[in-house]
Order: structure tokens, then sequence, then C-alpha cells
């Protein structure tokens, strides 16, 4: 049987259980229909098929990215992205040029700021004052767990020096009471909520730039796990599904309320996009918050911080969910054959969805539910027999993987032991867990999967990103975070890829190069395999291929 494309000379990973490394892939219909040797490939060809000479170049599985805010992005799409900045000056001066090269906005909105830069009580409205008191200004942090105002913005939105701190969210304050211009975790929403949404065809627009994007990355899915029911991003993941734009999966996690109770479940499988196996677009899982993250003193820890000014005494962060309330949502959700994607920082966040998983799989008995816990930044080594044995996904971040300034910051609050053993990755897989890898985009602003592969493998923060350090020059910078937690670089790629399809139940069609397999792989510069470690960041894509289709060619 001949193949229409057959790609002969290649170092290809296969990802496949044994790890199989082969040199040559036939392709027929978009589907991969033989694995193997040059010789074994020339039996597809024919005077028909098209035979490519890979010189030797590394082909592997292309990339899934399982935790990306990429409808939130939009704001650094249509607004202004501050990635790279890293003072007050150049958050100022930027959106100043910004505004001057838009005349008319009737708002300016934005995000990627950095939490680091402004311990304690965050930034002031005072600085945003200085670009604008006309219209309003709301840019959100790298982190999206906390928000810059300026005074319009406040008014507008009608805080006050006597609003209240909403649940779990935190109104900063100045010295004379009134609200500073910072708001943290749910306290955002009083700001967000008095601004108009982006339309659908601005979600559109950003989404289809996303697109590119991640093709040129070498991506061909990615999975937003912070979505609105009914909301303008939805509509237009599904237009842009339903008219034949996507060369992608977009799938996605509706928002799930901690201050209701099940009921709500019935609300998010009536609006849960499950489509036919052929359909790229797909929402069939709820998203909770358990807690909010170290830079803001919100990660719910087992143990207090050591500092955390303005806090009460014995301080352990942000307990989201009431126990009780989290296991009877998570159970009626599982019941109905969704999956639960959970923000976990803090290792008593971590133990907390563990036991909410634990009580649904007694009330409704073990399936393949694939639940996923994302971030991870501290757990307790007691819980990793946990992940396993619930067949959960640990969707680690490891383009954090570093000793950086933001490491430097939260090891003040939690002190200096927790700070470095911070982002296990080792263990899990030891382990035996089935562990993910995302960027978290936009708060990791370049989400190159490479660079991700590195850190998990070295620890150091690259050559080719470090946007969170500000002296590259100083020597801390150069060493490891918690060493003994590199990883091998083999199980880097396949949190990357087949346990990111697995994640997202298309390991039966994607993640792996196989025969009977959609062609769903990539062709990169160099061997990331045999060469250098401190080498992986730099790796470039050459090709990108969906479904037998070249997505991206550089």
């Amino acid at each position: 049987m001949a193949a229409n494309k057959v790609i002969k000379n290649a170092y290809i990973y296969t990802a496949d259980a044994q790890r199989t490394i082969a040199e040559a892939v036939a392709l027929e219909n978009g589907k991969i229909v033989y694995v193997g040797t040059n010789d074994g490939a020339a039996t597809y060809i024919d005077d028909a098929t098209e035979v490519v000479d890979a010189g030797g170049h590394m082909i592997m599985p292309s990339f899934f990215e399982g935790h990306a805010h990429f409808t939130m992005g939009i704001s650094a799409t249509v607004g202004i992205n501050l990635a790279g900045y890293n003072t007050t000056e150049e958050y100022v001066n930027a959106c100043r040029a910004y505004l001057n090269e838009h005349p008319g906005l009737t708002a300016l909105r934005g995000q990627g700021y950095l939490e680091a830069c402004f311990p304690g009580v965050g930034p002031n409205r005072a600085d945003l004052d200085l670009v604008s008191t006309e219209i309003p200004i709301v840019l959100q942090a790298e982190t999206l767990h906390s928000l810059w105002a300026n005074t319009a913005a406040i008014k507008l939105a009608g805080v006050t020096a006597d609003t209240p701190d909403p649940a779990n969210g935190k109104i900063e304050h100045g010295e004379a009471g009134e609200p500073s211009g910072c708001f943290r975790e749910s306290a955002q929403d009083l700001i967000l909520n008095a601004l108009p949404d982006f339309t659908v065809e601005q979600y559109k627009e950003g989404l289809l730039a996303y697109q590119d994007m991640c093709h040129s990355l070498g991506f061909t899915g990615s999975y937003d796990p912070w979505l609105y029911i009914k909301s303008n991003a939805v509509q237009a993941i599904k237009e842009l599904g339903e008219e034949g734009k996507l060369s992608m999966y977009l799938h996605g996690a509706y928002w799930a309320n901690p201050h209701r109770g099940a009921e709500q479940v019935e609300e998010l499988v009536n609006e849960r996009i499950i489509g036919d196996k052929d359909s790229l677009v797909q929402i069939n899982a709820a998203k909770l918050f358990m807690d909010g993250v170290l830079e803001s003193q919100t990660a719910f820890l087992r143990e207090p911080y050591e500092l955390a000014a303005g806090r009460p005494e014995g301080w352990r962060g942000d307990q989201i969910w009431d126990p009780d309330n989290m296991n009877a949502v998570v159970a009626a959700i599982d019941k109905a054959g969704m999956g639960i994607h959970v923000h976990c920082a803090g290792d008593a966040a971590v133990k907390q969805t563990l036991d909410a998983i634990a009580f649904a799989r007694d009330e409704n008995g073990a399936r393949d539910a694939r639940h996923c816990i994302t971030h991870i930044f501290l757990l307790d080594p007691d819980d990793i027999p946990r992940f396993k044995d619930l067949d959960v996904v640990a969707m680690t971040n490891s383009y954090w993987f570093q000793i950086d300034e933001t490491t430097v910051v939260n090891g003040t609050y939690t002190g200096a032991e927790r700070i470095a053993h911070t982002f296990p990755e080792q263990c899990l897989f030891a382990g035996g867990v089935r562990v993910a890898n995302a960027s978290d985009y936009p708060i990791t602003a370049i989400p190159n999967p490479f660079v991700g592969i590195e850190l998990g493998v070295t620890r150091i923060a690259p050559d080719n990103y470090h946007p969170w350090i500000f002296d590259y020059d100083d020597p801390k910078f150069h060493e490891p975070l918690w060493p003994e937690e590199r990883a091998n670089v083999l199980d880097m790629i396949d949190s990357f890829t087949i346990n990111q399809a697995y994640a997202n139940f298309i390991d039966d069609r994607s993640g792996s190069i196989e025969a009977g397999k959609d062609a769903d792989f990539i062709i990169i510069d160099r061997n990331i395999i045999e060469g250098d470690p401190e080498d992986i960041g730099i790796a470039t894509v050459l090709e990108t291929i969906f479904q037998g289709k070249t997505v991206y060619a550089k």
C-alpha cells in the first residue's frame, strides 16, 4: 500500500510505551500508517508519494498546552502586554506610549506586570493616574491573581474606603484608608465586572493569533481551564470550530463557584461541549480554585506563613472551598461524567483536593475520570501515592522551576526551607504519577515548550528565557532550584506530549507517533535527547503537522 507522504532519514522519538526511536514515518489521509526503518518505509512509496528527506533532523509528537488562559490572554492581544518590563517607571511609560498610539480609547486594559516588583501592598493607583485620570486603566498581574487599577477605574466600579473585602479577596488600602489600587483574588472582579467584556469578534481575532503562535511553537492543542458559561469567549471558540478555522484542539473547563453548592452542576452539565469524535472543541470539566498563589500570600499552606503583613496571626492562606461543600460539588461533577481541573498552589490545597476526589470515588465508584490538580508549588510527600492511586493527573508548570526574583520574594513569605522545596517533579515521576506540564500562558508570556523541557531537566534559568530575573549575572540565579527534583528528558518530553493527550482523552489518536494515530508531530532543528540539556531551550520548530497537514513551516 502506497502512502501520500513518507519522511525518511530522521531521528524520530515516538513517545510510545517502549519509547521507540525510529528513522522513517509514512502518512496516508492524515493518519500514520507506518513507523520504523527507511527500508520498511520504502514499501509505502510509489510514483505519487511525496518523499521528504529529513536530513537527520529530529521528529517528535506535537505538544499539547495543558493549562493556558488563551481567552484571558486576549487583553494582551487587543490591549497592552507588559511582559518584559520590570519597574514602575517602565510600566507607566509603556501605558502612556500605548495610549498615544491608540487615541480614542475609552479604557486601557492589559496584563503582565510582575507581582515581584511590588512586594507588600502591591502597586499604587497614583502611578497609573500619571498616565490618565480620564479613562479607566486596568492591568492584571502576570499571575492573574492581582490587579492594578487607576482612580478612574476604581470610581467606575464604585469601590470606596468602606467597600468590604469580598470572600477570598482583598482590597489593598493606603495609609488614609482609601483603596490604593491593588485588588487581589476575587476582589479583582469588583473592577473587571465594571468593564465591558471583549466582543466575540475580538475574542476570535485573539484566538486566531494565539493559534498561530501555538503552531510556531509546536502546539496542536490547548486547554483553557477558566471559562464562563455563556460568555463571549466561549461563543468565539464555538464559532471558530463551526467555521472550520481551527487547526488545533481547543479544550477547556467552566469555572465552578465556591460559594454555591452542588445545584450548580446541572448548569455546568447543560453547557458542556463534547462534540463528535472529530470535534476539536471540548468543554467537559469544571475548574475549581482551591487557593491563590505564594506571591500574594494566598496559597493555602499546611503550616503558617513566616511573613504575611496585614494578615491574621497564623495565616495559612486562602482556603477557598469549604471541605464539605467541595466534596459534594466534586462528587456531583464526577457523577455527571465531567472532570475537575483544580488550582492548588499550597500543600494544604493539594491535600484537600485529593480528599475531595477520594470522596467522589467512594460515592460514585471508580471510573476513567482523569481529574487534574494543577500548579502544585508545595506538596506533602505522603500525598504522592494518592495521585497514582486516584489516577489524578499532576499538571505542573516546569517553566517556573528556577531560582528567580519571584522565588526570592516568595521566600520571605514562606521561609527559606519551604521555598527551596517548591515545584516537585521528579518525585512525581518516580512515584508513577501521570505528570503533565503546562505554561499557564500568559503568566508565562512566551510558552516555548523547549524552555519548559530544559527547566524540568536542569532547574536552572535558561539563557534564552528568564523574564523573572532582573540581573542574570547574579550567581544565585545559576544554581538549580531543588536539584534532587531534576527530571529525565524523556519524562519531560512525555509530559508535554503523550501525557497531555492522556489528560485530554485524545491519547487514542494523538500524543505519540504510532501507526493508526493522527499525524500530529513536529520537525525540529536539533536532537534534544542526545544534545546538551542546557541547549534544549534554543531548539526551533521547523515544521508543525496536524492531522497530516502542515500548519506551520519556518
